[in-house]
């Protein structure tokens, strides 16, 4: 039995000594590879594929090969793309959205570079027509990446695209993400990693809800024999992400970014190194970047000695803390001149350069004010978060790249006050809804902690009184009083500082579905001079506001408020809903009837609820008048699909008064 064995043995012991050089070795199990292409064999069975769908036009096939080469020492990744679409559609509107291509990249230290583009556009006959090269664009997103774009020639119905480019990327230590959804079908797409011996990543997925395949193949490159006092080199060892048949991800209304629904890759350097060494990648690691490196905050503001020494003095002139910080920031917010440029780390100390009016950024100048509230010995930290146009913080991907803004934090009794003076006609806890994001990273002195992007002021707040009184020939005269908050009191402020005559502010502001309204007086005030909210008055006329026949009026009871349709159209919905800010909108009505005109007199009340909004009326009538409240609370901005219903009926009602009539008799 013993020699049977032994037998056995050696016979499996040669069997892996002889394999030919360059096996590939695999699963048996493994799903199928996808077949090479090669750019521009296109199959004339392409043109036959019908779509599944009501798409005006599909992702055939999306393809990346990533691999890697030695630059005189320097580490260069190589992301090769391959792209076919194909066009259904007969509305040359969606030929236009199909052909045109952009293609993003990271240009900031010249860390990406886009070369090689190629493009066609085949087309069912067998010809073809080729992109000019002199017709493509590059065009700056913001201050670290532009955009390669072009359109397409020829595209029409039963069209294919094609195109193919190379990225080269000097940054290896993260490669871009690769998105396998798109706002219509993807039939295949996939991302080969050729390894190479001294580099490995970890790789986190987002939002795959859809099948996707990971294979690994070991190819074995080397002629020296398989013995076992021999040192062999490692296997080339390849990794394949595939997915096929992948939905197109809805751009529903109120999401913050289609990306953040978007399934993809993220790919992050694990270890590096001959041999290989593995490499922390955490938040502490990413803080200790931030803190050694030229982009450290609390180094920048401590050399900013001028605008140390004025936040010094403003403190020394007021001596209250809440008086310094206001003057403070509007002295920041009122002279600056935002280049609409986010960025999360300042460039130069910006000094007086803020202060004078030169066009910053959003860093620079959020620096500027750190730097005097610190000077003034307030107690200010930045804080590093992900715009919504980009997406949330991903806590599993730890990346400085993640951050693309900056704001400034302030410790106060009551839990502390964000703030952005880059966001002009602003105040403390008042930020773009841009920024008014999921969550962010302050940034200590002594550590980090993640905190909740709650802005105190960043609201949709309206307090509205009407009075009004209705003549048997329907019209409305009346006074408006306004109390408003938060997004649309720094709206009326800008349009102020345009120049714009108050009554239209007003007429623009609360009563533009009217073509005709006529204005006796019209105001517009600080509460508190320096203060918000404000106080906006008007004494207003509408003619006509109510149709007249022979034996009563009808007429619209919400007279301001409207919301006329819902933007929740969709019967059902796999997405969050993301409002833009929290919403509270509270309507007061008292309608004087004209003479000999009468309601019944009656008292009632409605309450529309879901988890954290409601809507609620209140109606009470009497002779000769109709007193009337509806309050819109929307405490939270965020919605998760299962809740949508709920939502959408709250919005529906809203509607439903908006458009409502009444009609009342003599």
């Amino acid at each position: 039995m013993w020699k049977l064995a032994g037998a056995w043995i050696l016979l499996g012991l040669q069997a892996v000594l002889f394999l030919p050089a360059h096996a590939q070795i695999q699963p048996d199990d493994s799903p199928d590879l996808p077949e090479e292409v090669e750019f521009g064999g296109v199959p004339d069975s392409l043109f036959g594929i019908q779509p599944e769908h009501g798409f005006p036009y599909e992702y055939l096939r999306k393809t990346v090969d990533v691999s890697f080469s030695d630059e005189n020492g320097n580490i260069v990744a190589y992301l090769d793309y391959l792209v076919r679409i194909k066009v259904y559609s007969d509305e040359p509107i969606e030929w236009a959205e199909a052909g045109l291509i952009g293609i993003p990249f990271y240009a900031f230290n010249d860390m990406e570079r886009v070369t090689g583009l190629e493009a066609m556009t085949h087309q069912p006959d067998g010809s073809r027509e080729h992109l000019n090269r002199e017709e493509v664009s590059t065009v700056d997103l913001n201050s670290r990446y532009k955009i390669r774009e072009f359109m397409m020639p020829g595209v029409r119905q039963g069209s294919v695209i094609e195109y193919r480019y190379r990225k080269s990327r000097r940054y290896i230590e993260e490669l871009p993400d690769f998105y396998f959804s798109h706002r219509v079908p993807t039939r295949l797409a996939s991302l080969t990693l050729h390894n190479v011996n001294y580099l490995r990543y970890e790789v986190v997925p987002e939002n795959i809800n859809f099948e996707m395949d990971f294979i690994e193949q070991r190819i074995d490159t080397s002629s020296i024999p398989l013995v076992f006092s021999y040192q062999r080199p490692e296997p080339l060892l390849l990794q394949h992400w595939i997915a096929r048949d992948v939905p197109a991800v809805e751009n529903f209304s109120y999401i913050s970014t289609i990306d953040d629904l978007r399934g993809k890759l993220k790919f992050q350097i694990s270890e590096f190194g001959r041999p290989r060494q593995p490499l922390e990648n955490s938040w502490e690691f990413v803080e200790a970047q931030i803190r050694r490196g030229e982009n450290n905050p609390f180094e920048h503001a401590a050399r900013m000695n001028e605008l140390l020494k004025l936040g010094q003095s403003i403190s020394e002139e007021l001596n209250i803390r809440t008086s310094i910080r206001d003057s403070i920031f509007h002295l920041v917010n009122s002279r600056m001149v935002y280049n609409e440029m986010q960025q999360a780390f300042p460039g130069e100390e910006p000094e007086y350069r803020v202060l004078e009016g030169e066009p910053s950024n959003q860093a620079d100048i959020n620096m500027t004010l750190l730097a005097m509230l610190r000077g003034a010995g307030l107690d200010a930290w930045p804080v590093f978060l992900s715009g919504r146009n980009s997406g949330r913080i991903n806590k599993d991907f730890p990346s400085v790249y993640q951050f693309n803004q900056m704001l400034v934090y302030l410790d106060t009794e009551s839990g502390g006050r964000l703030m952005d003076a880059s966001f002009a006609h602003s105040r403390p806890g008042l930020i773009p809804v841009n920024s008014y994001n999921e969550t962010g990273m302050l940034f200590r002195e002594d550590g980090y902690e993640w905190i909740d992007i709650r802005p105190e002021y960043s609201v949709f707040d309206l307090d509205v009184n009407i009075e009004g009184r209705l003549t048997a020939e329907g019209h409305l005269a009346g006074k408006l009083v306004v109390e408003t908050e938060g997004y649309p009191a720094r709206q009326i402020r800008s349009e102020l500082d345009t120049g714009k005559p108050v009554a239209n502010i007003i007429a623009d502001a609360f009563f533009d579905a009217y073509g005709e309204i006529e204005f006796r007086s019209a105001e517009i005030r600080e509460i508190v001079e320096g203060e918000f909210p404000l106080r906006v008055t008007a004494e207003f006329e509408i003619p006509s506001y109510a149709i007249s026949f022979q034996d009563g009026l009808q007429f619209r009871p919400m007279i301001v408020g409207y919301l006329h349709r819902n933007p929740f159209e969709e019967n059902e919905r796999t997405a969050p809903v993301t409002l833009d800010a929290p919403e509270k909108l509270n309507i007061r009505y008292r309608i004087q009837l004209p003479d000999d005109f009468r309601v019944e007199e009656r008292s009632q009340s409605r309450m529309t609820r879901t988890r954290g909004a409601s809507l609620r009326e209140d109606y009470n009538v009497s002779a000769g008048s109709i007193e009337y409240r509806y309050d819109v609370n929307i405490e939270r901005r965020e919605y998760s699909a299962d809740e949508y219903s709920q939502v959408k009926s709250l919005y529906d009602r809203w509607v439903y008064l908006s458009n409502d009539e009444w009609y009342i008799t003599q």
